[in-house]
């Protein structure tokens, strides 16, 4: 009887987990899967990494963290800073740092804030103390 209860408890955690970020897991899944059909994912680590040609990372709950295969510890570690917020704040993690994150290196890659750091900005410094890097 005890197996039963450690498979329920540990799917009742997964569930809740899953539930709390839903929003980003699906838009992770649907990466995921845009990624795999298009030749773009180049390996996996399930619930670690998903390797992908792009040079930048992405990350979507712990089971889905996009990073190029060649990234530094420090960009893997920044990630797992965007997982951590992605656990605090669930269903807001989108708003509040999924979307102005993209738009904040979208800018930056047009050429605008050229003299600030692109870890300057509240999303990814926050990232950083949470993932343990210093800069």
């Amino acid at each position: 009887m005890k197996g039963f209860f450690e498979t329920f408890f540990i799917f009742f955690i997964y569930f809740f987990y899953i539930l709390w970020q839903l929003p980003q897991f699906m838009v992770g899944l649907f990466v995921w899967i845009f990624c795999k059909l298009t030749g773009r994912l180049t390996g996996s680590d399930f619930g670690t990494a998903c390797y992908w040609t792009s040079r930048s990372g992405l990350s979507l709950t712990s089971f889905f963290v996009f990073v190029n295969e060649m990234c530094s510890d420090k960009t893997f570690m920044h990630e797992r800073g965007h997982v951590k917020q992605s656990i605090y704040l669930g269903w807001l993690y989108l708003p509040v740092i999924g979307v102005p994150s993209i738009i904040w290196a979208g800018l930056r890659r047009l050429g605008l804030f050229a003299g600030r750091s692109y870890y300057s900005f509240y999303t990814e410094s926050w990232a950083d103390r949470l993932g343990g890097v210093k800069r």
